[in-house]
């Protein structure tokens, strides 16, 4: 299990002895954690990524989201100027890590095709499609997707989006409980409890039960939401030209087709929406709090038919690191630990300028 080679990983740590803690940097021990997270789950493979940092994986990773000034420019067509990225063939994943992506989803394919073996993840549903794909081709149509690059495709967007959101959502948070150590007590009170009650053993319903951590990922997302804006596209109902904003007091029709922009975080740091939206309170999610809160405002995993597909899971995935990193550690202030996240403004995924130094202490819960 991941998470449990993520805790030998933070326990193997050396600590000064005098106070049993060490500063560190958070983001990328959570980084590894999550890309083996996601390599096993997605793929079947064992990345160990925390056992090898330097490793293909990890490297492969570090690479997509890594500030250049082409990757500025080939981000900026993705969103801005479309036209652009066909002119120019940009790409999202550089060359090196295209190869190896695609070599090594194609690989896990063929294997696992020649051997039969089902894990039923990922890799999984991309061969069911891929056959289901050969026989509409057989039967004369146009199967909706069959190209082994488009399979890959599928698989490394996968991949991307789904460690370095979670890690930088930890990362977020164990910042948050180190500016906020009475509300860190109450979260490893909570973890206690639930551990002991069920003999420590970690459970998908123990981690379900969690309703204190649930509520402090949640505003960790809301002040830091990964992507801090949604892209969307107007499509008009059936006989419109637009969308009119005359309802909501705007004198102006959007025009279809027309790019969409919302600055997600914006919105959800707005006191017209969130009550003292600077002040780090977990408990504006409790249901008796929500009436002081608008909710409909809420959507650091997007919102609507074409919200976040990954959602439980990035949720499983955080909670469960935290859970692991928390059960033997607590996390303090120290000399590097800002009192206000400045973010980085090349960041593609929201980022810490200058990652996240904490004092790591250990404390095993019990």
């Amino acid at each position: 299990m991941v998470a449990r080679e993520y805790d030998k990983y933070l326990c193997a740590l050396k600590v000064d002895p005098k106070t049993n803690s060490t500063v560190m940097e958070v983001k990328e021990p959570n980084a590894l954690y999550t890309t083996d997270v996601i390599a096993i789950t997605a793929y079947g493979i064992q990345a160990n990524s925390l056992n090898d940092p330097n490793g293909i994986f990890r490297k492969s990773g570090k690479k997509i989201f890594t500030f250049t000034w082409l990757r500025a420019m080939e981000f900026k067509a993705f969103f801005f100027l479309p036209i652009l990225v066909k002119i120019f063939r940009f790409k999202v994943f550089s060359a090196e890590t295209t190869v190896f992506l695609r070599n090594t989803i194609n690989h896990v394919m063929e294997e696992r095709i020649r051997t039969g073996a089902v894990r039923n993840d990922l890799i999984d549903t991309l061969i069911k499609f891929r056959r289901e794909a050969e026989v509409e081709l057989k039967e004369g149509k146009k199967p909706f997707i069959l190209e082994r690059d488009a399979l890959a495709a599928q698989a490394a967007i996968f991949f991307s989006a789904g460690f370095e959101t979670s890690s930088s959502t930890m990362s977020f948070t164990m910042f948050e409980m180190a500016r906020h150590p009475e509300m860190q007590q109450r979260l490893r009170e909570e973890m206690r409890t639930a551990l002991q009650s069920n003999d420590g053993k970690v459970t998908y319903e123990l981690i379900m039960g969690l309703k204190y951590m649930d509520n402090v990922v949640k505003e960790v997302l809301r002040r830091y939401p990964p992507l801090p804006f949604l892209d969307r596209v107007c499509t008009p109902k059936a006989g419109e030209k637009g969308y009119s904003l005359k309802e909501f007091g705007i004198d102006f029709v959007v025009p279809e087709d027309m790019p969409i922009y919302i600055p997600n975080q914006a919105v959800q740091m707005d006191p017209r929406y969130f009550k003292d939206p600077e002040q780090f309170n977990p408990d504006r999610f409790l249901p008796e709090n929500k009436q002081d809160n608008n909710m409909n405002a809420y959507m650091p995993f997007g919102t609507g038919p074409h919200n976040c597909i990954g959602e439980r899971f990035a949720m499983m995935q955080t909670k469960l690191g935290l859970l692991y990193f928390y059960r033997n550690h607590y996390v303090t202030a120290c000399d590097k630990t800002p009192q206000k996240i400045q973010l980085d403004p090349r960041a593609v995924i929201i980022q810490s300028l200058g990652g996240i130094h904490v004092n790591v202490v250990r404390d095993p819960l019990f």
